[in-house]
């Protein structure tokens, strides 16, 4: 889905990135700041459905999979059941990272971000497709989902800090807000591979190592 046909305005939720020099445009603004989606460079990957550019990466031993890696394959498989149900197609690209956890651990987050998937879509508050929740945030400041609408085809990534699940899984009282919602990728492979990328350029700042040549690329696309 591109920008223009989302029903939300866009931004991307992300982790400051002043270590690597880019304190004009991410400086650090708390846990995430959400920052200019129009000021985002390409990813430096070709994104072919294959996550070919992740299966490159090293696996780690404390990845966004450990902390659910017990539920989200049971969660998977009634996901698509509830998927089918609906007249649903989950994209090929999502079912696949989901289902494969040698992708899981080449998936590192700096704020313990972890997968979480809900095990059906839930009606978006705007009425124009559905919501599957996919990744939280480790104090629960932040979620990501899947949009969908009638076609695999047709899906972004949407982020909130409100959270949206079946009934079991509601855990507080609080209403979300809809005008929360932002749109934040144009495909669930497009957000992976910036979630990883910006995540990894974190941690070289933090580290003090050398960026990759993917990550050097990115930093200089960004600079204003």
């Amino acid at each position: 889905m591109q920008v223009a046909d989302s029903p939300y305005p866009a931004y991307w939720y992300g982790t400051d990135l002043e270590a690597a020099g880019l304190r004009d445009v991410r400086p650090d603004i708390g846990t995430y700041g959400r920052y200019s989606y129009d000021q985002l460079p390409p990813v430096p990957f070709d994104l072919l459905g294959g996550f070919e550019w992740l299966e490159q990466a090293p696996p780690l031993a404390d990845h966004i999979g450990t902390e659910k890696a017990a539920e989200n394959p049971g969660a998977l498989t009634v996901l698509r059941d509830a998927c089918r149900r609906a007249g649903l197609t989950l994209p090929i690209s999502f079912d696949r990272y989901l289902s494969t956890p040698a992708l899981w651990s080449r998936v590192r987050s700096c704020t313990d971000c972890y997968l979480d998937l809900c095990p059906a879509p839930v009606p978006d508050p705007e009425g124009t497709g559905y919501l599957v929740r996919f990744l939280s945030d480790s104090q629960s400041c932040l979620f990501w989902y899947l949009y969908l609408r009638s076609s695999a085809l047709d899906h972004a990534i949407v982020a909130s800090p409100d959270f949206y699940g079946v009934e079991l899984e509601q855990w507080h009282d609080r209403r979300p807000d809809p005008k929360a919602l932002v749109f934040c990728a144009e495909s669930f492979e497009a957000f992976m591979a910036r979630f990883w990328l910006e995540n990894e350029i974190w941690f070289a700042g933090y580290d003090e190592v050398p960026l990759s040549a993917a990550g050097a690329r990115y930093v200089a696309a960004y600079k204003p």
